[in-house]
């Protein structure tokens, strides 16, 4: 299977921290590759990672958000979250949330449409006129 990468990857070996948990939890690791895209990790054993974490790479003195993107037995790789790429899903996150507020908002409405009509119609058969405001 050919690898898909928008940018080259340099040859390394680069110690580095797996950062998660609010930064209460590391993972020591070594980066084998990277490039301003992501970075292929090796781990000593086969732990757990969380799906997004820190890449703190001390040599460097930099550190990355990072996303995991494949994983076998002995690495795994990730791509490099951009703040332009957490603005784009920060945008989409809120667009979702301001959609399914507007259902909810659009659903409530129609309720209260068809509660009117019934309170009018009840208005009516008391022979009130259902128009006129209370005083």
């Amino acid at each position: 299977m050919p690898e898909v990468r928008r940018a080259e990857r340099v040859k390394s070996f680069l110690r580095a921290q797996i950062i998660f948990n609010h930064r209460m939890s590391t993972i020591e690791c070594v980066v084998k590759n990277i490039s301003s895209q992501g970075a292929k990790i090796a781990l000593g054993d086969s732990l757990s990672v969380p799906s997004e974490f820190e890449l703190y790479i001390p040599q460097k003195g930099r550190s990355y958000r990072a996303r995991l993107a494949w994983r076998d037995a002995t690495a795994i790789g990730v791509e490099f979250i951009t703040a332009e790429a957490q603005a784009a899903e920060a945008r989409e996150m809120a667009g979702e949330a301001l959609e399914s507020r507007l259902e909810m908002l659009e659903k409530q409405n129609a309720e209260l449409k068809i509660r009117i009509r019934e309170l009018s119609k009840r208005l009516e058969d008391l022979g009130q006129d259902p128009n006129i405001a209370a005083a």
